[in-house]
């Protein structure tokens, strides 16, 4: 049976997570007023492991400075945390021409990202990356201090090795392992999901109550 949800967190690695959540679900804008898949910081960047936990650790605070910044390739890369904006900068730019714009970008992702972690709604985050069962055990337990008991699943999906379903865009991976991933869960459209945990708690509270009503004479 697959699970449901009332929206969807891509925690990258990279924007082939996103690209993949968005062609599954992409009909699913809106629950209710909530939007159900959405957009954060780690859609736009190529972001490491370990940097995604400092992200968690940081609040989403602090993560693009000037003087972390240098190139590769004539691409924009933070030296320190090892980000690679490919979305953020253009080719072989000026940094003193795009860093406020590209600053003030992030920076507002960053606070989506914050806002989407602190949600009562129940949420997928959803990580595309090869990960050894540790670095799992690790990152969920770095959601779930974020979460603070609010309900969330963790999926990680890799489909590296596999041959590309469309070779010249071979950043978009493999299609059909993306599609068999995905359909193991399901997002709510009529209005949100409510916990088990919520949904229980609310039911034994109605038969405290009823079993404490004074009876009439």
């Amino acid at each position: 049976m697959s699970q449901r949800f009332d929206r969807v967190v891509s925690l990258g690695q990279s924007c082939r997570a996103k690209f993949h959540l968005e062609r599954h679900w992409g009909t699913a804008r809106q629950n209710g007023s909530d939007q159900v898949l959405v957009k954060t910081v780690f859609d736009w960047q190529v972001t490491p492991n370990e940097t995604l936990l400092v992200y968690m650790a940081n609040d989403f605070r602090g993560m693009m400075e000037r003087a972390d910044l240098g190139y590769r390739d004539g691409r924009v890369v933070n030296n320190r945390y090892g980000t690679l904006h490919l979305h953020d900068f253009p080719p072989n730019p000026v940094l003193a021409d795009h860093f406020d714009a590209s600053r003030s970008r992030h920076d507002h992702l960053c606070a989506r990202t914050r806002d989407a972690f602190a949600s009562p709604l129940t949420t997928l985050f959803v990580r595309y990356e090869t990960m050894s069962p540790h670095s799992e055990r690790r990152l969920r337990r770095s959601i779930a201090r974020l979460r603070a008991g609010r309900p969330f699943r963790l999926a990680v999906i890799s489909d590296d090795g596999q041959t590309p379903t469309d070779p010249s865009q071979d950043w978009q991976g493999n299609w059909h392992h993306w599609d068999a991933e995905l359909a193991r869960f399901e997002i709510a459209t009529e209005g949100p999901v409510r916990s088990s945990f919520t949904t229980n708690l609310r039911m034994a509270m109605g038969r405290a109550a009823a079993s404490i009503r004074p009876r009439r004479s």
